[in-house]
């Protein structure tokens, strides 16, 4: 129960991260999936689509979302991001600074 739980949380944010990169279809089906918990037959009959379809669309975002963020790696960086904020709240002095100093190091890996 919780691995589904952790994998419904990591598409989700990996689908507000890349979602934009997938096809409308792949996009629509795997948020349905994930977002909004619905079955591949329930996903299938509003979309007026076979059930190896939906399976077919979803199983192609997932692994096009899984290139990118394993290209990419912006889910992992902003998760580290904010654990080291989320220490940083309860340091004080020279051990901030190094944290501050960390999230600098991450931001900027992106480019910015």
């Amino acid at each position: 129960m919780m691995e589904k739980i952790k994998k419904t949380v990591r598409y989700n944010a990996l689908l507000h991260i890349y979602g934009p990169l997938l096809s409308k279809t792949q996009y629509a089906f795997a948020d349905d999936y994930f977002s909004y918990d619905l079955s591949l037959g329930e996903i299938a009959e509003a979309n007026s689509v076979s059930r190896s379809a939906v399976e077919d669309a979803i199983s192609k975002a997932l692994k096009k979302l899984d290139g990118y963020e394993n290209e990419l790696k912006v889910l992992e960086k902003s998760q580290n991001i904010l654990e080291l904020i989320e220490k940083a709240k309860d340091l004080e002095g020279e051990e901030k600074i190094k944290i501050i100093e960390e999230i600098e190091r991450i931001i900027y890996s992106y480019g910015i």
